[in-house]
């Protein structure tokens, strides 16, 4: 290869590296620049350019000191409110034609920042509460499509996403201005559906016994009430979504149950395993804020069960109890989803009600009913 050959492939290739670009000053003075192709990744910072592109001088310039420039792209020198405060950056125009408009911005490290200006402000969307700066900024807007955008998890802090919602956002409030698709939901599979977590549980419990064969209740053995006495679960739950409203879950948790009569008469110490089956119907689903109901059945089989019967002198025990290993029962809970950050907390209140069989000889079948009443707290762990 010629020394010309060489030199105008050297000039090709330069050329290819710096592109005559268009800065506007806050002056308002317009200028032509060369950027380095590396620099149109430029943070939101500074931009640094050059006059001419064989030239080593460098010119380094501030947001306050510029207006706009083109490189490929339009970008605007935004005062903008980030984290409380506000300060000025050099954004790229995203989506600019509505109501909304959308900007990006690169830090110094390389990663994308987003900003949107509504109403004559300029914010930083979200990017560790994502749905929370959707609800507050975006569903003003009386059509606006809450089952595509909303929950907003954080992950979709994403370009693609943001330009769908913004561009869903200008059309909902104007007719006139186009919708443009940018995003795709994922589709949800069904083993998306199942999730499972931890749960625990403290509350108050209370016996009655009554002889439903002969209408008797629990004089026979000296008191048919016990007092209201301390109850404790732990375990895990199972869960499966057949919409943002209707869930089933099951639990398998560790129940342990003292218990006394009035009287002194009846003891109780009781521990077993417990396996509601139940249906949960929530309520506001995409509120931060989620109150829901349960409601199902029970199932506890014992681990260990005993009985004592402290008989004073006078009295006899006619009807020995000889209980079931495994009882059954319903359930019901009122409590509230708190959305946070990362994972939704579940609060509630379950009450249970269980009647373990019995059998005498002389009588027929006995039950004895216990109810519970329960305040648990749930932890998602994974799906």
């Amino acid at each position: 290869m010629n020394r010309s050959i060489f030199l105008s492939v050297l000039m090709l290739f330069s050329l290819k590296n710096f592109a005559q670009d268009i800065l506007v000053l806050a002056s308002g003075d317009t200028l032509r620049i060369y950027i380095k192709k590396a620099f149109k990744s430029t943070n939101a910072y500074q931009l640094t350019y050059k006059l001419a592109p064989e030239s080593t001088d460098e010119i380094l310039l501030k947001p306050n000191q510029i207006r706009s420039f083109f490189i490929g792209n339009q970008y605007v020198s935004l005062s903008v409110e980030k984290d409380g405060t506000k300060e000025q950056l050099l954004l790229q125009e995203i989506l600019v034609n509505g109501k909304i408009k959308l900007y990006k911005g690169v830090d110094s490290e390389g990663n994308p920042d987003f900003f949107i200006s509504k109403d004559g402000k300029n914010l930083a969307v979200s990017r560790d509460n994502l749905n929370s700066f959707v609800e507050t900024y975006f569903t003003d807007c009386p059509n606006f499509n809450r089952e595509r955008y909303l929950p907003a998890e954080n992950k979709l802090y994403r370009q693609d996403y943001l330009m769908d919602l913004v561009s869903h956002y200008n059309h909902c409030v104007d007719e006139k201005v186009a919708y443009f698709r940018y995003y795709e939901p994922k589709k949800i599979k069904k083993r998306d559906n199942l999730s499972w977590g931890l749960k625990a549980g403290g509350g108050l419990q209370e016996y009655a016994y009554r002889s439903f064969a002969t209408n008797a209740n629990a004089f026979l053995y000296g008191s048919a009430l016990f007092n209201w006495q301390a109850s404790f679960v732990a375990g895990f739950y199972g869960n499966i979504n057949y919409s943002k409203n209707f869930s089933m879950l099951a639990d398998l948790t560790y129940l342990y149950r003292n218990a006394l009569s009035d009287d002194g008469v009846i003891e109780i110490k009781y521990s077993g395993i417990n396996l509601p089956l139940y249906g949960e119907f929530r309520f506001l689903a995409d509120k931060k804020v989620c109150p829901f109901i349960q409601l199902g059945g029970n199932t506890l089989v014992a681990i260990a069960a005993k009985y004592k019967f402290n008989v004073p002198p006078p009295f006899q025990i006619l009807r020995p109890i000889s209980l079931s290993p495994v009882s059954f029962g319903l359930m019901g809970s009122l409590g509230v989803y708190v959305k946070t950050s990362s994972k939704p907390l579940k609060f509630e209140i379950r009450m249970y009600q269980d009647f373990f069989e019995s059998s005498n000889p002389t009588f027929g079948d006995d039950k004895m009913r216990v109810a519970s009443i329960l305040l648990m707290f749930s932890y998602p762990v994974g799906n």
